[in-house]
């Protein structure tokens, strides 16, 4: 995996300071995560683009550029907490931000990695769309056979392992960081009036990420008024190693699993289908208040298809005979049949199988997506 590294940064790692001209996953000295750093970073935006790739000037040089509109994600109240939906972007995970600026910086024809649960679904998804091969190492003991089907389905090969190795990219990576990074970015676009943000840290990379894009902010602009980032853990689970190497200042908070279970059926009651760990920063937040919880779980992408959707996927298609350009409101209008939320599902998938097309536009703030025929853009 190789980029033209036109932009002034190099790599850097985390651990020891070992640095880098050359694109390098991990340390030769002390085998820790590498990040990225730049020279003379500057705050530009392109406020056309709605997706994470508006700060293109401030993430790697893209080889070429792969994005379905990920991040510039919404930040809404759920039973009064403010939370920025994560399950917005397109396979409803985010690191799609990661798998974005991965596949846009790669060369070859193949990606390899071992199995990294969200992870690699994600980047199954994307490397599809990017034409590009991934081969998936699986431990057979340690895989969510749901995400082995749909990674599969996607394409991807699938070799399996009787011994943990871990193989090719990793989750924690450079570039996963600059992606995850961009939410800090958004938030700062956003400038909520609240004082602290609210992550959920398993392995502490998103968390990582977000120090850093905070971090980079408070370089760049005067008017940068600091967050409390406050990484959320479960009761008696590790404190990530990476946060101990932030330059921004982290907070660790723990939350019981009880708490953590209890958001996660009050979350279920509003359409969003949560991991304990990520209704514990929710959780956290709701009691603390004053601040964001970052929403990552729901993803959107599943490979069932029943007679109801086949017919509703009829009537879609039936639809765009006029060649006409739609959102999904109007969409539900037209059919005049079927649920709101059966119209977006059917649609997201539509998108992945290549049946439809999809573009965001800015209506004021707000990123509205419209769908079409692909083959009627040509």
């Amino acid at each position: 995996m190789h980029i033209n590294l036109n932009k002034n940064y190099k790599f850097k790692c985390i651990n020891c300071g070992f640095e880098s001209q050359k694109e390098t996953f991990k340390c030769p000295k002390c085998g820790g995560p590498m990040q990225i750093i730049y020279d003379n970073l500057a705050w530009v935006v392109d406020s056309k683009i709605p997706s994470m790739w508006r700060y293109k000037s401030l993430l790697p040089e893209a080889n070429k550029l792969i994005s379905f509109n990920e991040g510039f994600t919404p930040i809404r109240k759920i039973f009064g907490v403010l939370s920025k939906l994560e399950t917005n972007n397109p396979t409803g995970l985010y690191a799609d931000r990661a798998s974005s600026i991965i596949v846009s910086s790669f060369k070859n024809k193949i990606i390899e990695t071992s199995y990294e649960e969200d992870f690699t679904l994600s980047l199954a998804y994307y490397s599809k769309k990017a034409g590009i091969k991934l081969r998936v190492y699986v431990m057979p003991d340690n895989v969510d056979p749901q995400d082995l089907i749909a990674i599969a389905k996607l394409g991807s090969e699938i070799l399996f392992r009787n011994e943990i190795e871990k193989s090719g990219l990793e989750y924690e990576n450079p570039y996963t960081i600059e992606g995850l990074k961009t939410i800090s970015y958004e938030i700062y676009e956003k400038n909520p009036k609240v004082d602290k943000i609210y992550v959920p840290a398993q392995s502490g990379t998103l968390v990582y990420a977000l120090s850093k894009g905070f971090y980079e902010l408070r370089q760049m602009r005067k008017d940068f008024n600091e967050y409390e980032l406050i990484a959320v853990k479960l009761h008696h689970a590790n404190t990530p190693e990476i946060l101990n190497y932030s330059k921004y200042r982290i907070k660790i908070s723990e939350v019981s699993s009880r708490e953590a279970l209890e958001s996660m059926i009050s979350l279920s009651k509003r359409g969003f289908n949560l991991k304990p760990l990520a209704s514990a920063a929710y959780a956290l937040a709701r009691i603390e208040g004053n601040g964001i919880s970052i929403i990552t779980g729901s993803r959107k992408i599943s490979m069932s298809e029943s007679k109801k959707y086949s017919e509703l996927k009829r009537d879609i298609i039936n639809i765009f005979s006029d060649n006409k350009k739609r959102t999904a409101y109007e969409i539900w209008l037209e059919l005049n049949k079927y649920s709101l939320r059966g119209i977006y599902k059917s649609l997201n998938m539509m998108v992945i199988n290549g049946e439809l097309c999809e573009e965001p536009i800015l209506k004021g703030q707000r990123k509205i997506k419209v769908y079409w025929r692909c083959e009627d853009s040509l």
